[in-house]
């Protein structure tokens, strides 16, 4: 009853959220000449970059019909997100003392805050992404609206992993560099870049133990190959159990570490 109580009182702070959320977006861009619009630029850069890379520098043909970059954006865009929401949630905490030593702020809300900032930028890179597929011809489909699923899912496995790290990283300050070192691991154990199909069989199924790859998988078949949800249903229901197990474990260790943060800062 407890956990419901703490999800309770997340839901009555959904304005101070929404407020904090927009506040740093505009904090980011303070003082440059091109304000919100670098959230737009950047992430064109990068996706210029990686398409000159693979389709014109190693002429990575395409996977079917499907031009590889288009195949390849659909598998980065949740990661880049999962990144942003674990990179920036896990420092949540440490960045902003001044809030903590307040008895009556809500500090739970924090890490939800930073994941919040990450959907936005996510919508932008989404959008690239859909001009993308226009210009490559690839048409639109009822399938395309299941990747809001695949996005609540990351979401939800997103913010326990902020809870538990930026808890964690109150007290043991290696937590950053560590976690630097996994996200990069993790990238090349999901088939972002490579196909799962160049792996033998056996070594298939140990890949979709990895529970961002029912998040790619997700994504590809709702823009790309337009494959209904029920059709990896047992994915699906791994892929929930670990989430969950996370959510949760996330939110009693945040809950329960939460009394020592300020005296800890």
């Amino acid at each position: 009853m407890s956990l419901i109580r703490f999800l309770k009182r997340i839901y009555q702070y959904r304005a101070i959220i929404k407020a904090m959320a927009v506040r740093e977006i505009q904090s980011r861009y303070v003082g440059t000449l091109a304000g919100l619009s670098w959230s737009v630029m950047q992430p064109l850069a990068m996706i210029l970059v990686y398409w000159f890379v693979f389709s014109v520098g190693f002429k990575v043909q395409p996977q079917g019909n499907i031009p590889f970059i288009v195949v390849f954006l659909c598998g980065l865009i949740p990661w880049l997100m999962f990144t942003e929401a674990l990179s920036t949630s896990a420092n949540a905490i440490c960045a902003n003392p001044h809030l903590i030593t307040k008895t009556v702020f809500p500090t739970e809300i924090l890490p939800i805050v930073y994941i919040t900032v990450s959907l936005i930028t996510h919508a932008v890179i989404l959008f690239i992404f859909i001009i993308v597929m226009l210009f490559n011809r690839i048409g639109f489909s009822f399938y395309n609206l299941q990747f809001l699923y695949f996005l609540f899912a990351l979401s939800v496995f997103s913010l326990g992993f902020g809870w538990l790290l930026s808890s964690l990283n109150v007290f043991y300050k290696d937590i950053g560099q560590i976690l630097g070192v996994i996200l990069n691991m993790w990238f090349w154990l999901t088939p972002i870049v490579w196909p799962l199909e160049i792996l033998p069989q056996k070594f298939q199924m140990i890949i979709k133990l990895n529970p961002f790859f029912y998040i790619v998988d997700g994504y590809r078949n709702s823009f790309i190959y337009h494959v209904p949800i029920w059709h990896n249903l047992k994915e699906g229901v791994y892929f929930w159990a670990v989430c969950m197990f996370v959510f949760i474990a996330g939110a009693l260790i945040f809950k329960k570490l939460k009394p020592e943060f300020a005296e800890t800062l």
